[in-house]
């Protein structure tokens, strides 16, 4: 089994989103809700982050269904 790291990045609404699908149509996919990045070098201009990571072969259950 292999494990690839997911990150989503962009607009809140647009990362919210794209999780959503992705959730619904990858049972074995854990995503984290999305969050506002804080890197100081971007203040004001920040993008919204979502990670999480994809088991192949391995269903798993998310605590938030």
């Amino acid at each position: 089994m292999t494990k690839v790291k997911i990150r989503l990045q962009g607009a809140e609404k647009d990362v919210a989103k794209l999780r959503r699908h992705l959730l619904k149509a990858h049972p074995q996919m854990i995503l984290a809700h999305p969050r506002k990045g804080t890197n100081p070098k971007y203040d004001g201009r920040q993008k919204w982050s979502a990670y999480g990571d994809y088991w192949f072969g391995k269903i798993r259950r998310r605590r938030s269904q």
